[in-house]
């Protein structure tokens, strides 16, 4: 696998004019200057090379350019990848992005969908089947007319409801449309005896943005639809993921990138490769065959996209929407598999004179192509600390046992996945936080061997350590610290540190940090 962006351009023209073109968009997207002012060693550390070009089997004056880019141009951001793939050059006529391939180091850096899959289905207790989602519509009904369509369909098994995307209003018609929809949608799956997930869809000035997300938080909502095209894609991943909600992004203002063949991007590019790095759980789409012009390979090339592995980035559902039909869902089975959203708005709603009934009927469809299986309470892995099972059904138990510096429903991870930057003898414990506790922080318990070391590292983010077991040292911005049992240290965001054990003796210490916080970096 190469260690530099592997970029493939469609380009459209006569065979003169291809490496011209291909040349002239590597510089473009790298350095953007005359050629006569890049240095070679300008060349080399920046400019994109052209790797390949060749023409395509049976499309007259199509070629595919494969282009590559240092890892460096990325400078870890999420936008700068947008901008370095198809920034300027998205200007340019008869070109067409229709692949990326990231190298293992550059994907480290992407945290991508913060549930995906497997996060999703542990929320809903649902096992190997598609989901079944509808949506709130139409708009000029009253909150209690949408409170009713989402409490008959918590009736009926359904899996996620969420708004419809031009329920757009003020701050107060928000909050009334989504308390009266929660509590219809807690009342309903109290019924039906399964989980129903809502996803009320956020759309607002930059300046009330926070505003919305803490009130859908304040709820006990855990997932918003947001139009990802409209208020930018890593806006949107840096909310959801903020707040940790799951994230099921809306196509609206999409197109423009991708429907015209000669110009734009690739469908899996867009709704596939792209959402998934910029945090999406569930990427909506039209499907073939409703009210929209998508074709059989575009949908299977994106949900495809959204699964084939990627480093340790958890796939992230598809969901084919745009008009689908009860009759439809044979095909849909059959396309996308059982990892799958299935989206039906307008068709249940009209399918019968009862949304419970339309929901359990469309519900009972699928399982007739997915059998469905439920989780059990012990497969659940999003129990929180104050509902862990002791043994006993009937009894839950309200404290994490300690017992030799283990704790009883907890177990001990590797320090990290990769070895980039380096460490030595270090194990993690995670205690609070990545088990459904609704808190910001993350409480964690390291423990490092007798001549140990963590990585020599800085984060935006801010640390604070207390001394647990035996003694050591944290070394911050090169200044050396003992630390000993109930010391307290506060690391501050961007200073360089390391902890290291003593000789003779193991160092453990409790580690509070954000819930949500970026990568580690090296020092420099």
């Amino acid at each position: 696998m190469s260690d530099r962006i592997l970029v493939t351009y469609r380009l459209r023209g006569g065979e003169k004019e291809i490496q011209p073109l291909a040349r002239k968009i590597a510089i473009e997207q790298s350095v953007e200057t005359p050629e006569s002012v890049i240095t070679p060693e300008i060349e080399q550390r920046c400019v994109g090379q052209i790797e390949s070009v060749n023409a395509v089997p049976g499309i007259v004056e199509n070629y595919d350019a494969v282009l590559s880019y240092s890892p460096e141009m990325l400078s870890r951001q999420f936008n700068q990848l947008l901008n370095l793939c198809f920034g300027n050059v998205s200007m340019y006529q008869n070109v067409r992005l229709i692949d990326v391939t990231l190298p293992k180091q550059l994907l480290d850096n992407f945290d991508g969908p913060l549930f995906g899959v497997d996060g999703l289905r542990k929320q809903l207790g649902i096992g190997k089947r598609p989901l079944l989602a509808t949506a709130l519509k139409p708009r000029g009904q009253s909150d209690e007319y949408f409170a009713d369509l989402a409490y008959q369909f918590a009736c009926g098994g359904g899996d996620i409801i969420k708004d419809d995307q031009n329920l757009i209003g003020d701050f107060e018609s928000f909050k009334s449309r989504v308390n009266r929809c929660t509590q219809a949608i807690d009342k309903g799956s109290q019924k039906s005896g399964r989980q129903c997930l809502y996803f009320p869809f956020i759309s607002a000035p930059f300046e009330h943005m926070d505003k919305y997300f803490e009130y859908v938080k304040s709820c006990g909502v855990r997932g918003v639809l947001l139009s990802p095209l409209i208020i930018g894609l890593d806006t949107a991943r840096g909310l959801a993921r903020k707040y940790g909600l799951m994230y099921m992004a809306h196509p609206a203002f999409t197109g423009s990138f991708c429907i015209e063949n000669s110009h734009g991007m690739n469908y899996e590019i867009l709704y596939g490769l792209l959402f998934r790095l910029a945090g999406v759980d569930i990427s909506v789409f039209p499907n073939q065959g409703g009210r929209f012009w998508f074709k059989e390979d575009d949908c299977k090339n994106i949900s495809k996209a959204l699964a084939k592995p990627m480093g340790d980035i958890s796939p992230a559902f598809p969901c084919p929407a745009g008009g689908m039909q009860y009759h439809d869902l044979y095909t849909m089975c059959s396309w996308f598999g059982q990892d799958a959203v299935f989206l039906l708005g307008g068709s249940l709603l009209e399918y019968s004179g009862s949304v419970t009934e339309s929901t359990r009927a469309f519900r009972e469809k699928i399982n007739e192509y997915f059998p469905e299986r439920r989780f059990t309470s012990e497969e659940n892995e999003f129990k929180s600390a104050c509902e862990i099972s002791s043994g006993d059904s009937a009894s839950l138990r309200q404290v994490l046992r300690f017992e030799d510096y283990q704790w009883q429903g907890r177990k001990s991870e590797v320090y990290k996945t990769t070895s980039e930057l380096p460490f030595q003898g270090i194990r993690r414990v995670e205690l609070i936080g990545k088990s459904g506790e609704k808190c910001s922080f993350d409480l964690r318990y390291f423990e490092i061997d007798k001549n140990g070391y963590s990585s020599l590292e800085k984060h935006e983010h801010t640390h604070v350590i207390i001394g647990v077991r035996g003694s050591g040292e944290v070394i911050i911005n090169n200044i050396t610290h003992p630390i000993h049992a109930n010391d307290i240290v506060y690391i501050k965001p961007m200073a360089e540190h390391q902890l290291k054990a003593g000789n003779d003796e193991v160092f453990g210490f409790y580690c509070i940090v954000d819930r949500f916080r970026d990568k580690a970096q090296a020092p420099h």
